[in-house]
Formats: structure tokens, C-alpha cells, sequence
């Protein structure tokens, strides 16, 4: 792997003062990401802590820092299969990091997000002063299953897991209850995979290079009725980081794009549902959502791009309408439209998203992030136009828990 060097860019002189939050009146920090750095998803020969390694350092590069600057390392705790324990803390010593705050992270599917969360508010807190937040993970290593043997762990294991639950047979669930309670066409929603893998083709970090049609889609393989193989995510290779820092550092690079909000929320669900509730409704989105987008001081009109973990593609027709981008059902036939296209009206996951870019699950939720900045930056694979502000979310389990995350913005919004 060779190291990338960062664009130079010019973005707007952001304001760095977010509003009131302490007790005793006193304006807390903005926190920025200011350096970010991707490896191309697919699968890799190298031990994890390389390509951590090699993310990190092209993300403080990218910042115009030192590793001697870096006073935090937060990281998703990595999966069982990860060849080194005590990650982070091997990291930090092969690299010769001096931390004030080294943290791994696991809440599932958002751990990266919860990692991330955690980063910005202890920035603005001041405990740390350049944090990096990564997350590397290798799974193209690891057998069937001992894969479906670790997810059955994460079920429920008195009443879930006896009776052999997969994570596609649950979203199975979920997509036949929207299809059915909303009246949408299976070749609605294969319109979000079409969307999808055409925006991958033309990101050269995503896994899939080439487009695809709504035939295929729905003619690939069952996995679990009525998904097709073509609406799972491809579980891949990958690693990211974001570098996240206050107004000191940000005044003096290029590109800082400030972290406006954050948010997070958890439905009474575990896998199966909000009991009494349909299971095409994500109640988590919104809830973390709307913190997110208060704590930013907007509304979600006020926001450009959409990028979004979404691993299944009703999934994100469901969240965009948690997100009342659209109304119940329409989430999908706004694919059909190509309004969430990326020049549409409402683009989502330009990246490509879990189903084009790729899948490494703990390293998704920084994926959505470091596309965020390349948006801001305007500096995107698909590059949205006159972007300034963008949502991103995280999900773990059937979209119990969320993290949802807002940069950029105008500075009087």
C-alpha cells in the first residue's frame, strides 16, 4: 500500500463557537474533522494493524499535523477474529503516540459512530486536543461459520438464538412488511441497489465497479425470501479515520469542516422489532436524528446530501422516511424518480453505500463520514453540487440503536 497525498482545498471560514452548553455559561468548542483518510474496500493480505496504521497516519498527513500532535485514539473495539488484542493500545505504542485518551468502542454496528461521538465531545470538553478516530477491519479471512457462529452470539441467547436467526433473515422480515404495508413493487426497491451500484461504479474506494440492472437484482440467488443476493452488502476489507481537533488547529489547515451535531438514540428493540410496532418503522432514526439536527441548530430541509448506513436497500427507503424526506412508502419509489440520485433532489449515500461501496461493518459508520467531508471539501468521487451540509448515520442490530451526525453548515444557520 503506498500513502495517498491529500487535495488542498478552500472551504468557507467556518464559525468555531458552538451556542451555550456548560454550567457556567461559557461557550463550548466546535469540534472540526480536519484530516480524513479511506482505504479502497476489497480484501487485503496485511495484518490489520497495518492498515490501520496506514489510515491514520494518511488522516493526520491529510490535517497537516505530526503523529507527535495526536493526545487521542478512539476506535470501534475490533471484532474477535482481529489478529492482535489490546488493539488500539499496540497501535498507539508501534506508533509512538503519547494519549491522553485511548478508547475502543463496541455497540455494534454504530460503534464507530459511538467512538466518533465520543471523540468530538471530549474535544470540546478540551480533555483532548487532536483526536483520531479509526476503525480497520478484516473479514476476508474468516470461514462461514465461524462468522454466523459470532453473529448468533449477539441474538438473544435464551430465546433468539436457539432457533438460528441470520441478520438478512430479519431485514427479510422487514422488507416483506414494507412491501406489504405500504403497497411497494419488489422492483421499487431493487431501484435503491441500481442507485446504489451506479454511484459505486464511479467511486474508485468502493468494492463494486460496475452497475447493475433492476432484472438482475431480483434475479440473483435468494439468501433469505424475498432478499436477493444483489440487495445484501458485500463484507469486505476496509479501514478509515477522521481526525477531529477544535478551532486551534482547524484556523490553521485547509479543509476543516466543522462537526455541527450529533445525536443518538435507542428503541426498546433487540434485534426484533419495537413490540406492538411494525417492523417497517425505525423509531431510532428519527429520535437520534432530531437530536442531531438541534443540536446543529437545523432542519433536516436545510441539509444537502444524505449519506447513510443503510445495508439493505428498503432499509434506506425506510430511513429516508424517518427522516420525513418522504412520505410512508415513498422512500423507494424515490429511486424509481431519481430524486435521491446524486443530482437529484435529495441525494443519498453518493458513496454507493453498504451495498456498493461495501460492507466492512465496523468501519462503515467512518466510511459515512469521510464522505461527508469529501462533500464538504468538494472534493467527492461523486461530488454533490453547492454542498455544504451533510447528515450521516450508523445503526447496529435491525436498526435498534442510531447515531446520526451533522458537518458543515452556513454560520448563521
Amino acid at each position: 500500500m503506498t500513502t495517498r497525498s491529500p487535495a488542498s482545498t478552500s472551504v468557507p471560514n467556518w464559525t468555531v463557537r458552538r451556542g451555550s452548553n456548560s454550567d457556567d455559561g461559557a461557550t463550548a468548542m466546535t469540534a472540526h474533522a480536519i484530516g480524513v483518510s479511506a482505504l479502497p474496500n476489497g480484501t487485503y493480505d496485511v495484518p490489520t494493524w497495518q492498515m490501520a496504521a496506514e489510515v491514520l497516519r494518511e488522516a493526520v498527513d491529510d490535517a497537516a499535523l505530526a503523529l507527535a500532535d495526536v493526545d487521542g485514539l478512539y476506535m470501534p473495539k475490533p471484532r474477535p477474529w482481529t489478529e492482535q488484542g489490546f488493539f488500539s493500545t499496540a497501535l498507539a505504542n508501534r506508533l509512538g503516540l503519547d494519549l491522553a485518551r485511548n478508547v475502543e468502542t463496541y455497540t455494534g454496528g454504530t460503534s464507530g459512530g459511538s467512538a466518533f461521538r465520543l471523540a468530538v465531545a471530549d474535544v470540546e470538553r478540551g480533555v483532548t486536543d487532536v483526536a483520531v478516530v479509526l476503525a480497520a477491519e478484516r473479514n476476508s479471512h474468516v470461514e462461514t461459520d465461524d462468522y454466523l457462529s459470532y453473529i448468533l452470539g449477539t441474538f438473544e441467547r435464551d430465546l433468539q438464538s436457539p432457533v438460528g436467526p441470520t441478520v438478512p433473515g430479519l431485514y427479510a422480515q422487514s422488507l416483506q412488511r414494507y412491501c406489504h404495508e405500504y403497497d411497494v413493487s419488489r422492483e421499487a426497491v431493487a431501484e435503491v441497489v441500481v442507485k446504489n451500484r451506479e454511484n459505486a461504479a464511479s467511486n474508485p474506494e468502493a468494492i463494486r465497479s460496475s452497475g447493475t440492472t433492476v432484472s438482475d437484482v431480483l434475479d440473483s440467488r435468494p439468501v433469505a425470501r424475498p432478499l436477493r443476493l444483489y440487495e445484501c452488502p458485500a463484507p469486505c476489507d476496509g479501514a478509515a479515520a477522521v481526525v477531529v481537533t477544535g478551532a486551534d488547529h482547524a484556523g490553521r489547515t485547509d479543509g476543516p469542516v466543522p462537526i455541527a451535531g450529533t445525536g443518538y438514540d435507542h428503541a426498546p428493540s433487540h434485534y426484533l422489532g419495537v413490540r406492538g410496532e411494525s417492523l417497517a418503522r425505525h423509531p431510532a432514526m428519527a429520535a437520534a436524528a432530531d437530536e442531531a439536527l438541534d443540536d446543529a441548530d437545523r432542519e433536516v430541509g436545510d441539509v444537502d446530501v444524505f449519506e447513510l448506513y443503510a445495508p439493505f436497500p428498503h432499509t434506506e427507503a425506510i430511513l429516508s422516511e424517518e427522516l420525513d424526506l418522504f412520505d410512508r412508502g415513498d422512500g423507494a419509489l424515490a429511486a424509481v424518480d431519481r430524486q435521491t440520485a446524486v443530482d437529484g433532489t435529495t441525494p443519498i449515500s453518493p458513496s454507493g453505500g453498504c451495498i456498493g461501496r461495501g460492507h466492512p461493518a465496523m468501519v462503515s459508520p467512518l466510511l459515512n463520514h469521510v464522505e461527508a467531508v469529501r462533500q464538504v471539501r468538494g472534493t467527492a468521487a461523486n461530488q454533490v453540487r453547492d454542498a455544504t451540509t451533510v447528515l450521516t448515520s450508523a445503526e447496529h442490530g435491525h436498526v435498534d440503536g442510531v447515531n446520526v451526525t451533522v458537518f458543515g453548515g452556513d454560520d448563521d444557520a
